[in-house]
């Protein structure tokens, strides 16, 4: 047999296949052929399964965290942009925080996203440090205006987690093409 011509420019797999082919047959080459086949639609099977058990508990997450944010977003409305609360005295101030950190440690904190979470750990910082041993004076405006956009930065990301604030949705967009 001219091995030589018929392995010219065959390298690696090629090469292998080509000599098992013609010394095994068409017989071998087919099994090797259904064996492949097979695997490949168990790993494509596999990957199936995995997609709807991830699609099960990301539908599950996405309602949780739906409830679990309305209580959070809830717990913010003491610093309103509008109508501005000028009532809001440090003691509500400290109240404030201490519902959202019972808020989170009451299992809210689970369901934050990683970006929600640091935006929530910001919104306390600037909490925090605007409270002080003033008990039932008022929140000066500057200190107001700083936990408020804290805490719309809040709302904000809450949004976007819950992909609320879209003019459309993906699954609207695909149907009305």
């Amino acid at each position: 047999m001219p091995w030589d011509s018929l392995l010219a420019g065959a390298t690696g797999g090629a090469a292998i296949f080509i000599v098992i082919a013609m010394l095994f047959g068409q017989g071998l080459i087919n099994s090797l052929i259904r064996l492949i086949d097979t695997r490949a639609k168990q790993i494509e099977l596999r990957g199936e399964l995995l997609l709807k058990a991830m699609d099960g508990y990301d539908q599950q997450l996405s309602k949780t965290r739906e409830t679990r944010y309305l209580e959070l977003w809830a717990l913010t409305a003491p610093v309103p942009k509008w109508p501005r609360n000028r009532e809001l005295s440090f003691a509500r101030l400290e109240q404030l925080s201490c519902d959202l950190r019972d808020w989170y440690f009451g299992g809210g904190g689970l369901y934050l996203s990683q970006e929600a979470r640091e935006v929530y750990g910001a919104a306390q910082g600037v909490i925090g440090g605007a409270l002080g041993p003033k008990g039932e004076a008022m929140v000066p405006d500057q200190a107001y205006d700083l936990i408020q956009q804290a805490l719309s930065r809040l709302r904000t990301t809450l949004t976007r987690d819950l992909a609320t604030r879209r003019g459309i949705h993906a699954l609207e967009a695909v149907q009305e093409h």
